[in-house]
């Protein structure tokens, strides 16, 4: 059964708003704001998955080098921060900045609009032979 635009904008909306305000109430590393954005998130990754079932993933070539610079940067910095606890973790470094109710919400309504934009991309269209 496929849905309206109009109904699934407004199931968005009402997942996005129940998001945010878990984590705005529940505060920071709340198991409130640990739930809504895990939840969330879930779905998120769910309906993705489920809209783009059965297609053959595109090679991702040479556009995909720069992500996986940022990953392992990242991932690098993580390990680093494991070995020597005097460096702070990404999240020590983000905590200042995201500890304004306002500001956290916020965050998480830019979380939510690039996983929405990752889920409706528009799909690439195969040259036929």
């Amino acid at each position: 059964m496929d849905c309206s635009p109009y109904a699934r904008r407004l199931t968005s909306a009402a997942v996005a708003v129940a998001c945010i305000t878990g984590v705005v109430v529940g505060g920071e590393l709340s198991t409130v704001a640990l739930v809504a954005v895990g939840l969330t998130g879930a779905v998120v990754a769910a309906v993705g998955v489920a809209r783009h079932s059965g297609e053959a993933a595109c090679p991702v070539g040479r556009r995909g080098l720069p992500w996986l610079g940022w990953l392992a940067a990242v991932l690098g910095w993580e390990l680093v921060t494991l070995a020597a606890d005097a460096l702070p973790t990404v999240s020590d470094l983000a905590d200042p900045l995201l500890a304004s109710p306002a500001v956290r919400g916020s965050a998480t309504l830019g979380w939510l609009a690039v996983g929405a934009w990752l889920v409706a991309r528009p799909r690439r269209r195969t040259e036929s032979s």
